[in-house]
């Protein structure tokens, strides 16, 4: 019996996701003896990132979702035991179904999303205080930035492919209610605030006014906690550090220790084409890397390359899209109409994460 179309869609368009995190899950379970929470967390970050990158084609996209669940600075999440980063993903989650539930009980959103945040504060304060979760900063990142992707997508596509469409209700509500959760959690998430915002003023966004000031509101909130927790009486950055070659020597260096220079040389490749083609999508990673580089470059403190992660997730992005291109290029070069020559150019994209799962088992 055929599928309904509808179902035919959503296969097509999230099964390559499900498979990078399934393949990613099983991974950390069983080679890098993850506790299940944690193992289901970094997974459900690959998920979204894979999802972010499926414009970008089918097999590509499963191939950079395991890019990134291989390279070293995500992997090194895993093992270890249970911790606190369990509580704070399971008041995410309850703060998830609470702010759905009230949503559709209420039939406000805004109240919805209230709701919803203040039961994620009051389960962080009362049972974990001031502890960040890196683990949950990399899930949230992850999902922000596929929220980002597809409604730019969807409202800039490229031209002559299919008109645009005005950016859905989940995405808008989506992006403001795990901004709050990430920025409560930690404040450096309000890094990619620039970046969401110029995402809704591209995608034409109309939103209330209390949708706006929740918006600046808890960004407002998130730079103040930025500046109590990274400048205390020994300051975690150091404001002239990006003036010295040395530290854009030392931050490249980390991108090329987790790809090589082939993957400076594809992220280069595919930002250009992605400028080129999507200049929306390109403008905004763009600028959400650009402050994370900022950001590499003045901070002394530790964990300094976890906190980077929303840079590593940018930059395979770019990869995958440099990737599909070139497929593109040689399918059209051989005139084939079924686009095979895109997953056969795509499939060579595994070569990356094979040489990285290599590395990790020789470890």
């Amino acid at each position: 019996m055929p599928l309904n179309p509808a179902y035919r869609r959503i296969l097509r368009k999230w099964s390559p996701a499900v498979i990078a995190a399934g393949v990613a899950w099983l991974l950390l379970m069983f080679v890098g003896e993850t506790p299940l929470a944690r193992a289901s967390g970094l997974a459900l970050a690959i998920l979204g990132v894979t999802a972010s990158m499926r414009p970008m084609g089918f097999v590509a996209s499963i191939a950079g979702g395991l890019t990134l669940a291989l390279c070293p600075v995500f992997w090194s999440q895993a093992g270890g035991g249970f911790s606190q980063e369990a509580t704070i993903a399971m008041a995410a989650g309850l703060a998830w179904a609470v702010m759905l539930l009230a949503s559709i009980l209420l039939k406000r959103n805004d109240l919805a999303i209230g709701v919803g945040s203040a039961v994620f504060v009051g389960v962080f304060w009362s049972q974990i205080g001031v502890a960040q979760s890196l683990r949950l900063t990399g899930l949230v990142t992850a999902w922000l930035l596929y929220l980002l992707t597809d409604m730019i997508l969807l409202t800039n596509p490229r031209p002559g492919i299919k008109p645009a469409q005005e950016p859905k209700q989940w995405h808008t509500l989506g992006l403001l209610f795990v901004f709050v959760i990430g920025t409560i959690n930690d404040p450096l998430v309000t890094l990619l605030a620039p970046a969401i915002l110029l995402a809704l003023f591209l995608s034409y966004a109309r939103l209330p006014a209390w949708y706006w000031l929740s918006l600046f509101v808890v960004s407002g909130i998130g730079v103040y906690l930025l500046g109590v927790m990274y400048l205390p009486a020994q300051p975690q950055l150091d404001l002239w550090r990006w003036r010295q070659a040395l530290n854009w020597i030392e931050l490249g260096q980390l991108v090329i220790a987790q790809f090589s220079v082939f993957g400076i040389i594809l992220g280069v490749v595919g930002l250009a084409r992605l400028s080129r083609w999507y200049p929306p999508l390109g403008i905004v990673t763009m600028i959400a890397y650009a402050v994370y580089v900022l950001f590499g470059l003045v901070y002394v403190g530790k964990n300094r390359e976890i906190l980077l992660l929303p840079l590593i997730i940018i930059q395979v992005m770019w990869m995958t899209y440099a990737v599909n291109t070139f497929g593109q290029w040689v399918n059209k070069s051989l005139a084939n109409e079924a686009g095979l020559w895109i997953h056969i150019v795509s499939a060579f994209y595994f070569l990356v994460p094979a040489a990285l799962f290599l590395n990790i088992i020789q470890a």
